[in-house]
C-alpha cells in the first residue's frame, strides 16, 4: 500500500474511477500544462509581446516532450531544489528548447494563471462523468419508482414504524433529490467556464498594451471565457464546487445508509446484489454486507472533510496567499475523485438493488394495526376534536402493545370509539390502500417532471 489511498496499486480503486484519477495524475496533468503554455506562447507571438521563432521553438519543444517517469523526475529535481511549484518543468522545457524559445518561455505568466486554467478545464471534464453517472443512478431510480409504485411498506421516523407509505414513494424521494443536484451541476458550470490569465497580482502588467487581448485569445482557444477580474485571491468557485459536492455525495450517503439499514437481517427489505465472487467475512462465511452502500459513507465523509478545507481557502491574504491556494492542490483533486467513485457506486447500487416486497409488508403487519392510528385519530377528531382524540387512539395503542393485541381488536371492543365510528368507517381507515393513495399520485408527480 501506498501512503496515499487513492494511489494503491491494490486498493486505489476503492477511491476513484480509472477514468476520474487520469484526469489528476501527474502524467497527463503535467502534459496538459506543456499544452497550455506552448498556446500561450503562441497567442503571445500574435499580439507581438514575444517573437514569433521565439513561440515556434516554445511549441515544437512542448509538443515533443514525452511524459514519462524520467522527465517528472527531472521536473521533481529542480522543484525540490528551488521549493517553486513551476521551476523544475520551466527549467526542463528550457533546456529542450533553443536559446530564444528558452528565455521567453512561460513569459508574463504566474503559476496560477496556468493552475487555474487547467484546473478549470480539468473539472469540465470531471462534470461530465459525474453527471454521466448521476443521470445513470436516476434512471435507476426512476426505474424503482416505477416496478414499486404500488409496493407498500412501513414509513419510519425516529428508526420506528410510522404510518403506511409504499417503495415506490421512497424511491421518488431519492429521485427528487438527484434531480435537484443534476440542475445544480448545470448551474455551477456556468461560473467554472472561466479562465485565468492575470500575472502576478492579477492586473496583467507584464502583457503589455495587448493583454487583454492576449487572454482573450488564449482562453478563447480553450473554450474558456475571460475573467472580468483576476479570481486569483476569490476561490469562491472552488468552494462551490466543493460544497456542490457535499450535496451530490450526501444524498449518495443518505440513500446508501438506508439501504444498510434495511438490509438488516431483522428487517431483510432490501438487499445490494451481490457478486458471485463477493465475501461478506472471512471468518463468518454466511455474511453478505452491504458493501457499495457503506462504502458510499466512506466517501461522502472524505468529500466532506475536504471540502472544509477549501472553505479555508475563501479567506486570502492580499491578491494571493500560498496558505490558502496550495491546499487546493491536496484538495481538489481528492474530493473530486472521491465524488466520482461515490456517483459511480450509487449508480450500480440503485441498479442492481433487491428489494423484498413480500419483507415490507410482513415487517408493516409486524406492528398489529398500529400504524393506522393516525387514520383513527384524524377520523374521531371530526367528531370530538383533535386533542382528545389524540388521547383516546393513545389510550387504546398502549392497551393494545401491552396486552400483545391487534390494534383494530382493540378499537372494536372499545364502546368510546364505536360511539362516534361506524364498523365500516373503521373497516376503512385499516385499508393500506386508502392509507398510501397519495404515495402513488406523488411517485407518478415525480416521474413526470413536476416541480417538488
Amino acid at each position: 500500500m501506498t501512503e496515499w489511498s487513492f494511489g494503491s496499486a491494490i486498493y486505489g480503486g476503492a477511491w476513484a474511477t480509472p477514468e476520474m484519477r487520469a484526469l489528476f495524475a501527474d502524467a497527463p496533468r503535467t502534459r496538459r500544462w506543456l499544452d497550455l503554455l506552448g498556446l500561450l506562447a503562441e497567442a503571445q507571438a500574435e499580439h507581438g509581446l514575444i517573437p514569433a521563432e521565439a513561440a515556434r521553438d516554445i511549441q515544437a519543444a512542448c509538443r515533443s516532450i514525452d511524459v514519462d517517469a524520467d522527465f517528472l523526475a527531472e521536473c521533481r529535481e529542480r522543484y525540490e531544489a528551488t521549493c517553486h511549484s513551476t521551476a523544475g518543468l520551466i527549467a526542463a522545457v528550457a533546456r529542450r528548447c533553443s536559446a530564444s524559445g528558452a528565455e521567453w518561455f512561460y513569459f508574463g505568466a504566474t503559476v496560477q494563471d496556468i493552475t487555474d486554467t487547467w484546473l478549470m478545464l480539468t473539472l469540465r471534464e470531471a462534470r461530465g462523468l459525474l453527471v454521466a453517472d448521476l443521470e445513470r443512478a436516476m434512471a435507476a431510480t426512476a426505474d424503482l419508482c416505477r416496478r414499486h409504485r404500488d409496493t407498500v411498506m412501513a414509513g419510519r421516523t425516529h428508526g420506528q414504524q410510522g404510518l403506511p407509505i409504499t417503495f415506490g414513494f421512497k424511491a421518488a424521494g431519492w429521485l427528487a433529490e438527484l434531480r435537484r443536484h443534476r440542475q445544480r451541476f448545470e448551474e455551477a458550470a456556468r461560473r467554472m467556464e472561466v479562465g485565468q490569465l492575470c500575472g502576478g497580482v492579477g492586473s496583467l502588467s507584464a502583457m503589455g498594451p495587448e493583454a487583454l487581448a492576449v487572454q482573450r485569445r488564449f482562453l478563447g482557444r480553450l473554450g474558456l471565457r475571460e475573467p472580468d477580474i483576476s479570481w486569483t485571491a476569490s476561490r469562491d468557485i472552488l468552494a462551490e464546487w466543493a460544497h456542490l459536492l457535499v450535496l451530490s455525495t450526501g444524498a449518495a450517503d443518505r440513500i446508501g445508509h438506508e439501504i444498510y439499514n434495511l438490509q438488516r437481517d431483522e428487517i431483510g427489505e432490501l438487499c445490494e446484489s451481490a457478486s458471485t465472487e463477493g465475501i461478506g467475512s472471512i471468518t463468518m462465511p454466511h455474511k453478505r454486507n452491504p458493501e457499495m452502500a457503506e462504502h458510499l459513507g466512506t466517501l461522502a465523509r472524505v468529500v466532506r472533510a475536504n471540502a472544509g478545507l477549501l472553505a479555508e481557502g475563501l479567506v486570502h491574504d492580499h491578491e494571493r496567499d500560498g496558505r490558502s491556494w496550495k491546499v487546493e492542490w491536496h484538495a481538489v483533486p481528492e474530493l473530486t475523485m472521491a465524488a466520482g467513485k461515490a456517483h459511480s457506486l450509487l449508480a450500480s447500487l440503485l441498479g442492481g438493488l433487491e428489494v423484498r416486497a413480500d419483507r415490507m409488508r410482513a415487517n408493516m403487519e409486524a406492528s398489529s394495526g398500529l400504524l393506522f392510528s393516525e387514520a383513527l385519530m384524524i377520523a374521531l377528531a371530526h367528531r370530538v376534536g383533535k386533542q382528545t382524540a389524540h388521547r383516546a387512539v393513545q389510550r387504546l395503542a398502549a392497551a393494545a402493545r401491552r396486552e400483545g393485541r391487534p390494534f383494530a381488536a382493540a378499537v372494536a371492543e372499545d364502546l368510546d370509539i364505536r360511539s362516534h365510528l361506524k364498523t365500516q368507517e373503521i373497516d376503512r381507515l385499516f385499508s393500506i390502500e386508502a392509507q398510501t393513495g397519495h404515495c402513488r399520485e406523488l411517485v407518478d408527480r415525480v416521474l413526470k417532471g413536476s416541480p417538488p
